[in-house]
């Protein structure tokens, strides 16, 4: 054990600015004090890893871009993201992507999940989110304010593309297992 603390230790490096405020980030959103978020959950939880593992800035930005986390090698995930943009009261502009993975699905699944996120009409979906959802104190770029309003949405989106499928750990057969989104740079 003193062996691999010893090899941690060699490889630390000095955190990038963008990586220790994602990092902070990541720590604020997993407090106890504050609601957990499943959508955060398994991508908090496999940045943290690579953080911990590797040392480097590598793992923020894969925890950053929910779309490079991994998951079991039987789930899918939509491969087209889903494009939501808004602007807040202060003109800041958060252009984001969303993805919905799905455990036990049949053969076709993937297809038909992408056929329906490009046939989907999603265009202003993030400002209206935005508009009608609360004001959330510490959320001045409006991500959780949205990503509290844009579960439901998803949800049904789900539902109406699969219907009958499960939601979040609902049941054994074909389920969202997880859904999430990332404001990173594409090249993120």
């Amino acid at each position: 054990m003193d062996a691999l603390d010893e090899r941690l230790a060699e490889m630390a490096a000095e955190m990038p600015a963008d990586a220790e405020a994602e990092a902070r980030w990541v720590a604020r959103a997993m407090t106890p004090t504050r609601r957990a978020r499943v959508r955060w959950m398994l991508p908090a939880l496999v940045g943290g890893a690579i953080l911990l593992t590797a040392g480097t800035s590598v793992g923020v930005a894969t925890m950053s871009h929910w779309g490079g986390v991994e998951m079991p090698l039987e789930n899918i995930r939509n491969e087209q993201p889903i494009r939501i943009d808004w602007t807040t009261e202060s003109g800041h502009q958060e252009r984001c992507r969303v993805w919905i993975e799905i455990r036990n699905p049949q053969d076709g699944d993937r297809d038909i999940l992408d056929a329906a996120v490009l046939a989907h009409n999603w265009s202003g979906l993030g400002q209206r989110l935005y508009d009608r959802a609360p004001a959330l104190s510490d959320d001045a770029d409006g991500e959780e304010r949205i990503g509290r309003a844009l579960e439901p949405v998803l949800q049904d989106f789900a539902g109406d593309v699969f219907p009958g499928i499960g939601w979040l750990s609902e049941g054994a057969g074909r389920t969202v297992e997880a859904t999430g989104f990332t404001c990173a740079p594409e090249d993120q």
